[in-house]
């Protein structure tokens, strides 16, 4: 049962986020650029680019989850699709509520993976320690290569304005500025996972892991928890060479890679679709500059659900375009809606499909000792 404080600092925690969107908003509504009627219409006229948000948003979400299942692969584990498809969506729908909803998201993947006893080892002798290591390297290689492709996708796309001769663009200069080091960034996240081909970092891995094995137990210390230490760095290391062997072979690396590069379309492909309800289309291609530079407010606490910080950041990135400022705000507010109302259900789907798993692992929790059904 959660302890009175601790709920107590949750209330705390989501209200403080409910009061920095709501600031946030008015903010926005007192220097002029929110203009909830454009937002009010894209629903009240029931615009069908809602339909192409919704769709743009599933096919998103179907690339990135087959992605992720390939490359738990690669790090040598072996999870049922469903599985992975019910640890995501949860995850996702609940990280989408959340302050900073992208590490609360891949906290709660991380926790659901391994908590619901979802990933089987190809070597055993890695155990518990070292499956919830390799869950680990997975979702991190998964969040880089996805980061890495907005990026890469924004830096060639601000390049293609360049080469327009800056249309839309209010500031050529600092576009092109921005493209190259968007480009330089993109290309150094989706190339991470090819430098576990290199010995350095798996050396290192092996090193943490063999100094754990020896260092000696400490007083009223109990033993379990040296051996498990151990074992995550051995399960870390073991998983870094499963990953520098497919990075030998980049071919195993490819349709991961090539997923990636999709899915910054389809997500750019949403706000576009936004635009196209309330009326104000705004280009594909400055979505594709702008949108990696808006990811700050995803990792900051900066509102609850996706309102506030967003449109904040939104406003300020997409300044250097040729865009009202008032259409980006009022399209964010559409696409965060739509996403937010679609994750909430596919979560819950997920959550009624996983009933009885995420029962059990929740008693495992509250009894670590005893057994699970």
């Amino acid at each position: 049962m959660t302890p009175p404080s601790a709920r107590m600092s949750w209330v705390l925690r989501i209200g403080s986020a409910a009061a920095v969107s709501a600031a946030i908003l008015v903010l926005l509504k007192l220097i002029g650029v929110l203009d909830l009627r454009l937002f009010r219409d894209a629903f009240i006229r029931k615009n069908p680019a809602l339909g192409l948000i919704v769709a743009a948003l599933l096919a998103m979400t179907a690339v990135a989850l087959v992605r992720y299942a390939l490359l738990l692969r690669l790090v040598g584990l072996a999870v049922p699709l469903g599985r992975v498809v019910t640890a995501s969506l949860i995850s996702q729908a609940v990280g989408q509520w959340a302050p900073g909803s992208l590490a609360v998201t891949e906290v709660l993947r991380f926790g659901l993976m391994a908590g619901l006893g979802v990933a089987k080892d190809a070597d055993e002798a890695a155990g518990p320690a070292g499956l919830k290591a390799r869950i680990a390297l997975s979702i991190l290689i998964d969040r880089l290569m996805g980061l890495g492709a907005m990026f890469l996708v924004g830096g060639l796309a601000a390049l293609a304005l360049h080469l327009r001769a800056g249309l839309l663009v209010k500031y050529p200069a600092l576009v092109f500025a921005l493209g190259v080091a968007s480009f330089i960034a993109g290309l150094g996240l989706m190339a991470a996972p090819l430098l576990t081909k290199t010995s350095l970092w798996r050396k290192l891995a092996k090193f943490a892991a063999i100094k754990a094995a020896v260092r000696p137990p400490v007083v009223d210390a109990p033993a379990p928890r040296e051996r498990r230490s151990t074992r995550m760095w051995f399960g870390l290391s073991s998983g870094m060479d499963l990953l520098a062997g497919a990075a030998a072979r980049p071919r195993r690396l490819f349709v991961p890679l090539a997923l990636s590069l999709v899915i910054p379309f389809l997500n750019a492909a949403t706000l576009s679709a936004a635009a196209q309800a309330i009326g104000r289309p705004i280009p594909l291609a400055a979505i594709l500059v702008a949108v990696p530079f808006t990811i700050v407010a995803v990792f900051l606490p900066l509102g609850l659900a996706g309102y506030g910080g967003p449109q904040l950041a939104a406003v300020a990135v997409f300044g250097l375009f040729e865009v009202a400022p008032e259409s980006i705000v009022a399209a964010c507010l559409v696409q965060n809606t739509v996403v937010l109302a679609v994750t909430t259900l596919l979560g819950g789907l997920g959550a009624g499909f996983a009933f009885d798993r995420l029962r059990a692992a929740v008693r495992s929790r509250r009894n670590p000792g005893g057994r699970s059904s």
